[in-house]
Parts: structure tokens; sequence; C-alpha cells
């Protein structure tokens, strides 16, 4: 061939392989799916400062956030927030609902490439339960004994039913071999609280402080030896803010992919395309509960239905909330066990309750801004967060209190001393707060008379012995039908008595970048941290398989 016939059998030769290549390419796309793949890296901004990376001292959304990623429990939730076997693979409950037998994995490395053995579970539950450890969660287990029956089972016994027990059970298990040596008394001040190890999806590697001391971020790596299966994505960088405002600048300007949350208020001026809102349905409801210690008017279960009569829960959801949720009228949710719509709170009527607040004697003189009752000016103190969705909230609240003749007086507290300041001492007479509800632990820790005092969650100040002996039998129930009727009866009780004033279910909006993937089946959660519980099927990175 001379030169000209040879480029021309060049160019056949690399179109017939282009050709081919193309055909091929075009039966692969058809014959193949796209598919999760390992690599990247993702970085989300929480609200606060980490202190407790130890399942046993963890209370606050940070420390149990992280603990989420580097821990696990004999049990966990699925993206429905329905409870399924973790460490455990399998387990039996005796007839009496008091014996709990589990077998673990027997395939579960601590991060330290240590096994985890029955011992580890044993030594975590003493541990929570000794007074000298000082667990916030020592009361969970109050009645339960744990035994090792070999190395790769284990028992607890109750000394009586309860029902929500497995949901206990989700609490992250503790190395052993790296904490028996730590005296219970100084468990606190342990490194470990800061570095810790676990058995989870993600490994601590390092931290990063501040000129201050404070912890700015967290860099976790992938556990390539997770025994449900190495996370698809390589590292995860946690960052720490003050405050949503700060937060919510970082992910607008992409200096995060995504926050734990973002309140409603920052919906609307997030110009960030790269991000999408998941729109998550959690047990989390909004109400005023009442504290007749601090104000004896609130004794008073006419003055509390007047209260209630006076609050228009529709502009409160849709001028507070953006209608970002749904109104409620009791504690028990809707698609929650036990959930009645026939089951009503007051309608909005404020007539009818400035009728009624006259009726009980308070009187408007001429004049006069607020009313009046032997010289006693009618005055009430309103507590909330500082957060805008509440903040807007209690505002509403005040005006419609005040068209009333009610002296309202705003006591808005930092995030950072809510607990602390208000919520334990119980320092507070009306008190807006959103109370997150254990759909397996039931309403015994919110409305018992037991639960009044701290640590118990009880806000609304109250005893009632129909309510405590309804709750009792729920907690000990294990009947669905049976326990939907209790629920049914406490909730009517409840709202007969004026105990709290239900105001709507918040949707919980999680932010994430539009190229993290595997969240498709995320709808609902227990907890913040339950948004999590499927994190090692997430993915960033893609790669074609043939299909099957």
């Amino acid at each position: 061939m001379d030169k000209r016939e040879k480029t021309r059998f060049r160019v056949a030769c690399a179109l017939l392989i282009i050709g081919l290549a193309g055909i091929f390419s075009a039966w692969y796309t058809k014959n193949s799916v796209l598919a999760a793949d390992y690599g990247g890296s993702y970085t989300e901004g929480l609200i606060g400062t980490p202190n407790f990376i130890n399942p046993a001292f963890a209370t606050s959304d940070v420390d149990r956030d992280l603990v989420k990623l580097v821990f696990s429990g004999l049990m966990n939730t699925d993206n429905n927030g329905v409870l399924v076997p973790d460490l455990a693979s399998g387990y039996a409950i005796d007839a009496e609902q008091k014996i709990y037998t589990f077998e673990l994995r027997n395939d579960v490395k601590w991060h330290d490439d240590m096994p985890l053995t029955a011992d580890d579970v044993v030594f975590t539950v003493e541990r929570i339960k000794n007074p000298e450890y000082k667990s916030p969660l020592r009361s969970n287990f109050n009645g339960v004994t744990v035994n090792k029956l070999d190395d790769y089972k284990v028992q607890f016994i109750l000394d009586k039913p309860f029902a929500a027990f497995l949901s206990i059970l989700t609490i992250g298990i503790l190395p052993e071999h790296l904490w028996y040596s730590i005296p219970d008394f100084g468990a606190e001040l342990a490194e470990l609280n800061k570095k810790p190890i676990g058995c989870g999806p993600y490994k601590f590697t390092t931290l990063t402080k501040d000129s201050n001391g404070n912890v700015k971020n967290y860099i976790l790596k992938s556990n390539h030896k997770y025994y449900l299966g190495r996370p698809y994505i390589d590292e995860l960088t946690l960052k720490f803010y003050s405050d949503f405002e700060v937060a919510a600048e970082a992910l607008q300007n992409k200096n995060v992919d995504g926050l734990m949350y973002l309140p409603k208020s920052y919906k609307e001026e997030m110009k960030n395309h790269s991000v999408v809102f998941k729109n998550l349905q959690s047990p989390q409801y909004t109400a005023l509960f009442f504290n007749p210690q601090q104000n004896g008017l609130l004794n008073d279960i006419k003055f509390r239905r007047v209260l209630a009569l006076a609050i228009d829960k529709n502009k409160i959801l849709q001028e507070a909330l953006n209608n970002d949720g749904q109104i409620i009228q009791g504690p028990i949710l809707p698609g929650s066990l036990g959930f009645d719509a026939n089951v009503k709170d007051l309608d909005y009527d404020l007539e009818a309750a400035k009728k009624e607040l006259e009726a009980l004697g308070w009187t408007l003189k001429e004049g006069s801004n607020y009313r009046q009752k032997s010289e006693q000016e009618l005055t009430l103190k309103l507590t909330t967060i500082e957060q805008e969705e509440n903040i807007k909230a209690v505002n509403l609240i005040k005006e419609a209190w005040e068209n009333l003749g009610i002296k309202v007086e705003l006591d808005i507290i930092a995030k950072a001393k809510v607990r602390q300041d208000i919520i334990e001492p119980r320092n507070y007479q009306v008190l807006l707060y959103g109370q997150i509800i254990n759909v397996n632990a039931g309403p015994y820790p919110f409305w018992h008379s037991s639960q009044i005092t701290a640590p118990g969650l009880n806000l609304s100040i109250f005893s009632n012995s129909d309510i405590d002996k309804t709750l009792e039998k729920l907690r000990n129930s294990n009947n669905d039908l049976e326990k939907a009727d209790y629920l049914n009866t406490f909730e009517k009780k409840l709202l007969e008595q004026h105990l709290a004033i239900f105001l709507y279910n918040p949707t919980y909006t999680y932010p994430v970048a539009k190229k993290l993937k595997g969240l498709d089946e995320l709808k609902f959660i227990n907890l913040p941290a339950d948004r999590l519980a499927s994190i090692s099927t997430w993915f960033l990175k893609t790669k074609r398989s043939l299909a099957k």
C-alpha cells in the first residue's frame, strides 16, 4: 500500500474501533445500572460543642450525633423509626416479658481491632447502673440485672415487665478493655470521652481546637472492618457552630455540605442551590407547659381553660413556622399508635375566653390594659428558648393573652442555659418548649407524676392519680390493642384537665448536599441522631455494574 492507502486504512481502523466502542458503550449503558462506590468526603455542621462522646454520658444532640457514628448498640432504628437488631444477631423474650436473651454477632471488632464480646455489654450496663459513674441513663436500668451466659450471649432480667425495654438497648456499648482501668468516679474526665473508640461505622481520627480551647471540628474515617459492610463515604468532617445563624451562613457559603437541622425561618433565605431539604417526620411536639408552683393562678383548671381558648394555633403555625408542620390536639401524634382523630382540644374562641375570665372575677377597669381582682394585677411570665421560631410563637401568644387583659412578660433563654437554668430547676410559670418523644418508651417519662422533678421530663407540674394509673398499665402492656386503648384514655384525661396546650408537630428539616445519595428511604426519626442510623449506605461516588 502506498502512503495514501495506509492513511485511509488507519482512519478506517480508527473509525471501526470508535464505532465498536460506541456500540459497546451503548450496550453497557443499557444493560448496566449505576451503583454506589467508595470514596469522597462529606462535611456537616452541628450546633453546640461536643463534651462526652460516650454513650453513657451523652445528653446533647451534638454528643448523640457523634456517638451514633462511632458506637453501636444491641438494637438500632431503621429509616422508619422501627427497632431492628444491630450488635445482636437475634433475641428472645420470655412469656412474662421479664427475661431478654440476646445472641451477639461474632464478627464485630472495636476500632483498635479487639473483638466485641458479652463482657463489653455487661461492663457497659454495670457502669451505667453504678451511682459513682454519674450516668444520666442510670434510671433506665433500675430493676434490671444483666448476666453473661457465654462469650456471645447476654441476658437481662427485669424486676417487672417494661414493654419499651428494647428501645433502651439502642444505647452504644463501651469497650471494657479500654475503660476497665478508669475509676468510675473519674470517668467524666477520661480522654476517651473526647477521643472515643467504638465499633460503629466511623472511627475518630483527629479533632481541632481554636485558640480558646473550644473544639472546632472532628474528622472521622470510615471503618473498613464495620460488621455491616464498609461505609461508602471515606471521610466525615463535623464542624461545630455556636448558633443557627452562624451555621446557616456556613451552609450558604458552602463551608459545609449540610447541617444537622435548619430552622424554618432560614429555608426561604437559603440561596445555596447545591443543597436539598429532607423533610423528616419525628415524634416531636411543641406545647405550653404550666407550672403552678411558680404561679398559683395556674392551679385553677378554669383559668387554664381560658388560656387555651385564646390560642389561635393556625396563626402560630402560619406565621411562626411558615406552615412547615401540622397542628396537633394532644401528645399522641398522627400516625402513632393510639392516635384518635376524634379527640379534640378547645377551638380558638377569644370572646368565650373573655367571658370565662370575667366569670372568674377578673375585671378590666376603665383606662387599664390589664385585668385585676382584689387589687391584684393579672400577670404571667412566658418562657422559651432563644430560637426564631419559638420567639415568633411566644410573641403571638403574648399578643393573644394581652388581648384578654393578661399582662405577659417574656423570658427568652439562650439554648445553652435552658436545661440548667430553666428545665431542671423547673424555673418558669408557662414554658413554650418542644419535646421529642421516644415512641417506644411512650408518654410515661413526660407525664407520670414521678417524673415531675429532674431528671424526669414532666414539665407540667401536676399530679393526677387517674393519669398515673393509666400510664403504669400502658408501660407494662405488650399488646398493641390494649396499649392503644390506654393511650386514648390518657390523652382524653390530659385534655380534660388542660394540663398543657398542645400547639404543633414541626417538620424536621435536614439540609444535605444534592451530591449525597442513599437517603431516599429516610422518612422518620425518633431523635435527631437517628438521621445517621443508616449512614454506612450513603454515598457520593457511583460506578456502573452489569444488571443481574
